[in-house]
């Protein structure tokens, strides 16, 4: 008998693969980053279907296979469409193209899904200008590298990049500090050979 598993999840991306199937890449609380297999889910009778859109916040269940998980079960957390403005939405697919740059494996990171669990949760009750999005791309994006080990400590940032919650107060005294955060983040890219 399989171990299931049951984890929060991020959906940040899907493929179809064969008639009916699809293959998920996931950031999840207690696995890390895995890629899960889900059968039938593209047929209309499928009863996981709503619950696996691109950009959904889930709690999903999983059974390990030989060489991919597989999705047994899924209940919506936070659907992306929840997710209106369009602003957002843009940090959100910047966010998750940049995460499937560096992640690489599986390996559990709390750190790392705690950061964008809260970058999820501040969109749903806020109202933000054009310059608080940048500022919350930019503070999540230098948590990322962060949490991942791209980026060492630098005192001028700590105050940005140690923790996970995301306010009004921190995005608006972020603003003077954003342009040296892009050249750190843009120097441990390079780094990186990203």
């Amino acid at each position: 008998m399989y171990q299931v598993y049951t984890t929060k999840a991020i959906i940040v991306k899907s493929t179809a693969i064969g008639e009916a199937n699809k293959l998920y890449f996931l950031l999840t609380k207690d696995l890390g980053f895995i890629k899960a297999t889900a059968q039938g889910v593209r047929l209309d009778k499928s009863k996981l279907k709503g619950h696996l859109q691109d950009y959904s916040f889930v709690q999903i269940s999983l059974v390990k296979g030989k060489e991919l998980w597989r999705i047994t079960n899924a209940e919506t957390i936070v659907q992306q469409s929840y997710i209106k403005d369009l602003g957002k939405m843009s940090v959100i697919k910047n966010i998750f193209s940049l995460m499937l740059r560096l992640l690489h494996g599986e390996e559990k990171n709390e750190d790392l899904f705690l950061c964008v669990e809260n970058l999820y949760l501040f969109f749903l009750d806020q109202t933000l200008s054009s310059e608080e999005l940048k500022n919350c791309e930019t503070i999540t994006v230098l948590r990322i590298l962060y949490y991942l080990g791209y980026f060492k400590k630098i005192p001028e940032l700590s105050s940005f990049t140690e923790g996970y919650a995301l306010s009004r107060g921190l995005i608006a005294s972020f603003t003077d500090m954003r342009k040296f955060a892009i050249n750190e983040i843009n120097s441990a890219l390079h780094e990186t050979n990203l």
